[in-house]
């Protein structure tokens, strides 16, 4: 029986003229060789983006990560607010402030703290409600910038505006400056709204 290697029967599959190249990793002495497809860099698509993503919260975030991972060209419509409402108004700031108001708690416990030897006036310990506001917005931007760097960092296009579907067939429109990018996947993550009846 003939031995035909993986190589050889992906280049029969796929005509040199593909948008996808076949690489043959290096082995070392003992391991057996991987073979896998990755995107060609040269070829022209006819779209601007593999995939565009329409919202930048958690779920927007991890499905542009993904799709690099992929080698695909991507691009995020953040709407001005890359980390959604977890990261800006949600789950960081509100656990910023729980945790203030635990410090000041844990202050004021004057008995706990006599028992470990700390002796403190409670009426002395004192918080700015300003400070502490400040203290979650400030940590919820570093927490925003972050995700936006590694977005750019690995080559991902952070575009601005919120991401409208045209109606038309792999279209997204910009909000902000009504450009229109067309992609081959669109990914809706927009994330919700609460709805109080």
């Amino acid at each position: 029986m003939a031995f035909i290697s993986r190589l050889a029967i992906l280049s029969l599959l796929i005509p040199t003229s593909s948008a996808f190249t076949v690489v043959n990793s290096p082995t070392t002495r003992g391991a057996s060789s991987t073979t896998f497809l990755r995107m060609a860099d040269d070829v022209a698509s006819e779209y601007d983006f593999d995939v565009a993503i329409i919202g930048c919260g958690v779920g927007g975030h991890g499905a542009a990560l993904h799709s690099r991972a992929q080698s695909l060209k991507t691009a995020v419509f953040s709407g001005e607010d890359v980390g959604g409402t977890c990261v800006n108004r949600g789950c960081v700031p509100s656990k910023a402030l729980l945790a203030a108001s635990g410090r000041v708690r844990e202050m004021k416990d004057t008995s706990h703290l006599s028992d470990l030897g700390i002796e403190i006036d409670a009426e002395a310990v004192t918080y700015s409600r300003e400070g502490i506001a400040a203290h979650a917005k400030n940590l919820a931007n570093r927490v925003k910038g972050n995700l936006e760097a590694s977005l750019v960092g690995l080559g991902v296009d952070v575009i601005e505006g919120r991401g409208v579907l045209t109606g038309k067939p792999n279209e997204v429109k910009d909000a902000i400056t009504g450009k229109v990018y067309t992609a081959k996947d669109i990914i809706l993550a927009p994330g919700s709204i609460p709805f109080v009846p």
